[in-house]
């Protein structure tokens, strides 16, 4: 017998562990029910923003996930509607950065020690026995495009994972074998350091790197309860086939 359909409340508890809910838990920094409802989810839709009203989306929706919920108007919704947030926990964990769930999709192994920025961690750094040419169209399909290239790939060589782009971070990963550098935004500053280590940078960009967490979380809420419709409501497209 299929789990009986959840509430938004049911939903955050099955997300937290992937969101780290308990340690993004700040005020005005949502992870979690942004508004409260005991209607069982039948159909979920996937937001980057909730935009302004009318909320057009909502009227075929039992609740949202929606990773920018700042600026909704919650009584311009439908009675019941629901509201999840992803918002800083989604944008740490499941994007270009510390995220073992991207590097398991794209057949990469983390090292235990992460790439770091002023002592925090930023990104992950992933061996690979396939050679890069193999790995970049990986992410391509997994993001749905690329939106800036800089540098020039190697053959061989580790891949790194991160949320930032600067100097630093460059030299440390190329010190420890990355040759392709996978992030959301090229960063100028962190250009000269790509040439002087002869590695190279593709750039997802901000929403497909977003977009990609909340499909995650979407495939972790169809695995729990298969009943459920996810849909997306103003994702960035992805090519056929794509995962």
């Amino acid at each position: 017998m299929p789990p009986p359909l959840p509430t938004v409340h049911d939903i955050a508890a099955v997300l937290a562990p992937a969101l780290d809910a308990e340690r993004y838990a700040v005020e005005g920094d949502p992870t979690g029910v942004w508004l409260a409802s005991d209607r069982p989810v039948r159909r979920l839709g996937l937001a980057l923003e909730a935009g302004r009203p009318p909320y057009v989306w909502a009227e075929g929706v039992d609740a949202v996930l929606v990773h920018r919920p700042f600026g909704l108007w919650p009584a311009r919704l439908p009675d019941g509607v629901g509201v999840l947030a992803a918002h800083r926990a989604l944008d740490d964990r499941l994007t270009t950065g510390l995220n073992p769930a991207l590097a398991d999709a794209l057949g990469l192994v983390p090292d235990a020690a992460p790439l770091r920025r002023d002592g925090t961690p930023v990104g992950l750094v992933c061996r690979t026995d396939a050679p890069l040419a193999h790995v970049a169209p990986r992410i391509e399909a997994a993001f749905g495009g690329v939106e800036a290239r800089a540098g020039v790939m190697p053959v061989t060589g580790a891949v790194a994972l991160a949320n930032a782009m600067t100097a630093d971070l460059i030299a440390e990963a190329a010190a420890r074998g990355v040759g392709l550098y996978l992030t959301g935004q090229i960063r100028k500053p962190g250009l000269a350091a790509v040439a002087a280590a002869g590695i190279g940078v593709l750039a997802v960009g901000q929403d497909r790197a977003e977009a990609w967490g909340l499909r995650h979380l979407g495939t972790l809420i169809r695995e729990r309860w298969p009943a459920i419709e996810v849909v997306e409501i103003d994702l960035p497209p992805r090519q056929p086939g794509s995962t």
